[in-house]
């Protein structure tokens, strides 16, 4: 990141330098005081379960260079004072943006933002993009990408922002001010504070209203049916299906299809071009529709485009295949939704082996509030058993009971399924299996724990 003067920080947080104390220009900050390196500036966080404040020894020891606090501290370093550390990350964070002259690329949805970001950052060029570190896209994540900007290093910008409850988006579009949005689905995700669908469009849409005034915006048909998106009509552009409607009348609609392929992959047709996905995830293969349709507006060439999307695989947590013995896990268990259960299972299924035994390992879904077991026996109604499969459902009793009535409802017998309120009671049942297995749920069930990391290969 960009060297920034002391003076500046103070001037842009309405903070002051303890006595007047101030460090050499700052290079970098840190929140984590076991990660601090030489020369950083430890963030103290007072939100969470943990007060940064109290390890702001540690962080000196560690080499940090300066304090960033909401009150001071038994310390020897220059110390930043503001009034809260975290709103004082976001302006540090805007003003860095305003900085940045090339185009940032602003990016959410209810599933699938991080591995589109990832698509995003190779497609525009890894050496020459920035990105989010890993899923870094919550209000502690955002600004601490948007710190990294640098017009030396960087022709792009790529930010992936995630919520999970009202006003965040807008923080975080405040600070991102995107020149171009992409968004990746509407589905029931955080309802437990988003209280609906339409809220969650509400609020995603944030992102577009609050990016840059010329700013225009990549969605599909079925996202841009909600008004909080087709309000910015003249600004958007649609991916459809042939023959899909698509009202009110976009700035442009851009008609594609998708298509299963080889074994584990799809082909994407996008005007009259088509390119080859190592994946049978058809939203992912949408995600990589609006990624291709991104890297088009912003000048990538064909060539590169399709070389890259091409060679496009996977993370680990997220749709790869993964074999161990006699079993082979499809592992997609970083995080789960409704749409995304659902997507993920029809991509196992259409990529896993016929003739081998299926095992479904679905953990619980978090934040679905109310209508939490009306989704997990939706969901559930999703598996489709057959004689030779089995299914394990893992978490809270209401929840993985209701699994099992949405799959006993779609045929399943009640023999062929496991329920275990945490992952370490299911390992001794799984590893009984021999088949292709299918992992996903929400972060909190730790499912990978259910791969014997020796074996894998």
């Amino acid at each position: 990141m960009r060297s920034l003067d002391p003076d500046d920080l103070a001037e842009w947080t309405s903070g002051y330098w303890r006595s007047g104390l101030k460090p050499a220009p700052i290079s970098g900050f840190c929140f984590d005081a076991r990660k601090i390196e030489n020369g950083q500036c430890f963030v103290a966080l007072s939100s969470g379960t943990r007060d940064g404040h109290d390890f702001a020894g540690q962080a000196e020891k560690g080499g940090a260079s300066a304090l960033f606090v909401e009150r001071t501290v038994d310390a020897d370093l220059p110390q930043l004072v503001v009034h809260d550390t975290l709103e004082a990350m976001a302006k540090i964070a805007q003003r860095i943006r305003s900085l940045f002259r090339h185009p940032v690329v602003g990016i959410t949805g209810s599933s699938g933002k991080t591995s589109t970001k990832e698509m995003m950052h190779s497609l525009l060029g890894i050496e020459k993009t920035h990105t989010n570190r890993g899923n870094w896209n919550n209000r502690i994540g955002v600004p601490m990408t948007l710190f990294g900007l640098d017009d030396e290093c960087h022709d792009y910008a790529v930010i992936e922002a995630g919520i999970n409850q009202p006003k965040e988006m807008s923080e975080l579009g405040e600070m991102i001010k995107a020149n171009l949005c992409m968004i990746t689905n509407i589905g029931p995700a955080h309802l437990e504070l988003l209280g609906s669908l339409e809220g969650i469009a509400s609020e995603k849409s944030l992102l577009f209203e609050k990016a840059a005034p010329d700013a225009e915006m990549i969605l599909t048909a079925d996202t841009f049916e909600y008004e909080a998106f087709s309000r910015f009509a003249d600004r958007s552009i649609v991916l459809a299906n042939e023959g899909e409607e698509v009202s009110p009348e976009p700035k442009r609609v851009i008609r594609y299809a998708i298509e299963s392929d080889l074994p584990r992959q799809t082909r994407v047709s996008l005007e009259s071009e088509s390119f080859h996905l190592a994946t049978a995830s058809k939203g992912i293969a949408t995600n990589a529709a609006l990624a291709i349709t991104a890297a088009r507006y912003l000048g990538i060439s064909e060539t590169q485009i399709k070389e890259q999307i091409e060679q496009w695989q996977p993370a680990e947590d997220r749709g790869q295949w993964i074999t161990a013995g006699d079993q082979s896990f499809y592992v997609d268990c970083y995080n789960a939704n409704p749409a995304s259960m659902a997507d993920a299972i029809e991509a196992f299924v259409l990529s896993s082996d016929a003739s081998r035994p299926r095992g479904y390992i679905l953990g619980a879904m978090n934040e679905l509030g109310d209508a939490a077991v009306e989704w997990h026996k939706k969901s559930g109604g999703c598996l489709q058993l057959r004689e030779i499969d089995y299914a394990w459902f893992i978490g809270p009793s209401a929840l993985i009971l209701a699994y099992a009535a949405g799959a006993i409802s779609n045929g399943a017998d009640a023999e062929q399924i496991h329920l275990f309120e945490d992952v370490e009671k299911a390992k001794s049942s799984v590893a009984q299996f021999s088949g292709d297995l299918f992992l996903k749920g929400s972060r909190s069930y730790q499912l990978e724990k259910l791969l014997a990391v020796d074996q894998l290969t």
